[in-house]
């Protein structure tokens, strides 16, 4: 008992030693705009406690990334340039993409390159985020501090009468649980003991308000553990959004509960409370049983940190004089989520599983772990599922889809609750027997040959295998069939040092993609055709002997041709 006592003490310390010290404002992200975005990730470090360099990865900065804002329909070109030691991916967390663009691990940024994924963005106004998701070292790049927020915009949020001014009365607000050892204050990649939080990388921080309504954007980008958020007042707010849309009114809650890598737009009402002081607390004894952060389930399991199972505060707010042209109410109303309709639906049934049953740290999905060159399923484009995942182990699972949103149709049996009724990207599947139901359309986007991800978004779980792939195949008939001409000349094949092509396209923008025998995508770049008509030399000469499979791919087509290298 000594022992463990002792080491509770030495995990607290730098949480007491954070809140020993004065309060500081939490930075409000910079922001990137426009049609081409240039993304930095680099290893840094960043003074997290007085006279201690912690060891950091950020985008264009220390740590965390700048706020992207992007409008729907806008075209946009993101280069991620890579200056980590080490290969890694920018994944869009939310955005509808292609699989080329998406950012899995199957779009790999090796040390010293960069990647130029471009895109129309087709997603409805909401909070979005991006993030590392190289497997096997996902966990370690996002702890370290690489994600950032996205915001999207819309014609439909702009005609409502919401706080929408960045950094004065609409607020990003990053959530993370965090393990920082007590004598070196590095980051530990060990989400098990989790001894601090932080809000925007700041410890026990504050934010000025004004005293009118107030928009925070929520992201838990935690490894492990879930928030379970409320006022310390315990007043009500409002729910207007989840993570990929408005919902169809305002909810109002007095707590919410935030599972790792979801969102949540909310808004709080500081009217007439000017000089006041608030604080954001998380409230873990009131998590549900069994889940990380909050208390251990009636078998005693779970995975005690020295903050969970506690109340706390994580964020101040000081109040103070409102704007000039306040918004100090919001619509009844706000947009019409229509959820996808799921006659003639298949059906895909999904279960979660520990390995040993009682794992806790250990799992599988349908009794496998991730296996990169093996697709567990495929689909058509424009077809609809109903994903069906009962959850059998010890642990809640938030689960994630890449590539397209869906809705709940079901939790535990149960409609869900009003303020997840909106497009989603997450959920979390409750331990020991839960149940979510729900209805997705593979949308607008196929590719034969690179697959979306689906997995649990507690990173060390995700990076442990708990994850799988699927292929969304093009219609047989139509301007998505793969057959599509879009090569005229490839030569010489088989080669030794490389090929070259030539060929027609009415579209403005196609990419090309190679990929080796085992799924690696080694070579992706942009082509614009001149007077409809392009040519493009793939260089061959450091590539290893072999097949590869080379894809053209423009809005409305594919073509896919296999390739020798000798």
């Amino acid at each position: 008992m000594y022992q463990k006592i002792k080491i509770k003490l030495a995990l607290m310390l730098p949480l007491m030693i954070g809140i020993s010290k004065a309060q500081t404002f939490i930075p409000i992200p910079d922001t990137l705009s426009g049609s081409i975005i240039d993304l930095m990730i680099a290893d840094s470090s960043k003074q997290f406690y007085n006279g201690y360099n912690t060891n950091t990865i950020g985008y264009n900065g220390n740590y965390l990334g700048p706020t992207i804002i992007l409008n729907k329909g806008q075209n946009v070109t993101l280069n991620v340039n890579n200056k980590l030691r080490n290969t890694t991916t920018t994944h869009w967390h939310g955005l509808h993409v292609a699989p080329m663009n998406d950012g899995s691990p199957h779009n790999p940024i090796t040390s010293g390159t960069k990647w130029s994924p471009s895109f129309t963005v087709m997603d409805y106004a909401a909070t979005y985020w991006y993030h590392p998701h190289l497997h096997g070292k996902t966990m370690e790049q996002v702890l370290l501090g690489a994600a950032g927020l996205i915001i999207v915009r819309d014609s439909n949020e702009k005609a409502l009468t919401l706080p929408r001014t960045y950094g004065v009365d609409d607020f990003p607000l990053v959530l993370q649980w965090k393990t920082f050892d007590a004598a070196t204050k590095q980051i530990l990649i060990n989400d098990e003991l989790d001894n601090t939080t932080m809000v925007n990388g700041i410890m026990n921080g504050q934010l000025n308000v004004p005293a009118q309504m107030v928009r925070f954007r929520l992201l838990n980008g935690s490894s492990h553990r879930f928030f379970y958020l409320a006022m310390n007042d315990s007043r009500n707010f409002k729910v207007i959004a989840g993570d990929e849309s408005l919902l169809n009114a305002p909810v109002t809650v007095n707590k919410l509960l935030i599972s790792p890598g979801e969102r949540y737009e909310i808004i709080i009402d500081f009217s007439g409370q000017t000089g006041n002081n608030y604080y954001l607390r998380h409230i873990g004894t009131k998590l549900p049983a069994g889940y990380p952060g909050g208390p251990p389930d009636a078998m005693g399991m779970g995975t005690p940190g020295p903050l969970d199972n506690t109340d706390f505060n994580l964020l101040q707010f000081n109040v103070i004089a409102p704007t000039a042209s306040p918004v100090t109410a919001i619509p009844s109303s706000l947009i019409a989520n229509v959820i996808t309709p799921s006659a003639g639906a298949g059906t895909k049934t999904f279960n979660l599983q520990g390995s040993p049953m009682m794992s806790m740290t250990n799992f599988t999905i349908n009794g496998v772990q991730f296996d990169k060159n093996v697709i567990n399923f495929t689909t058509k484009q424009d077809s609809v599922m109903i994903w069906s995942i009962t959850n059998q182990s010890m642990m809640p699972h938030p689960w994630h889809i890449h590539g397209n949103y869906f809705y709940i149709t079901s939790i535990d049996g149960s409609t869900p609750p009003a303020y997840m009724q909106g497009r989603k990207d997450v959920v979390t599947v409750s331990p020991q027997g839960g149940t979510v139901q729900l209805v997705m359309k593979y949308e607008d986007f196929n590719d034969p040959n690179i697959p979306y991800m689906y997995h649990c978004h507690i990173l060390s779980h995700e990076d442990n295998g708990m994850m799988g792939q699927f292929i969304v195949n093009p219609v047989s008939t139509g301007i998505n069939d793969v057959n599509a001409n879009l090569f005229s000349v490839i030569y010489p094949n088989p080669t030794y040092n490389g090929w070259t092509i030539d060929g027609t396209s009415k579209e403005n923008l196609l990419l090309i993609s190679l990929t080796n025998s085992i799924g690696h995508v080694v070579l992706q770049q942009t082509i614009l055709p001149v007077a409809g008509k392009f040519n493009f030399n793939v260089p061959a000469n450091e590539l290893t002997a072999g097949m590869y499979m080379l894809s053209l791919i423009s809005k409305s087509q594919n073509q896919t041709v296999k390739l020798i290298k000798q």
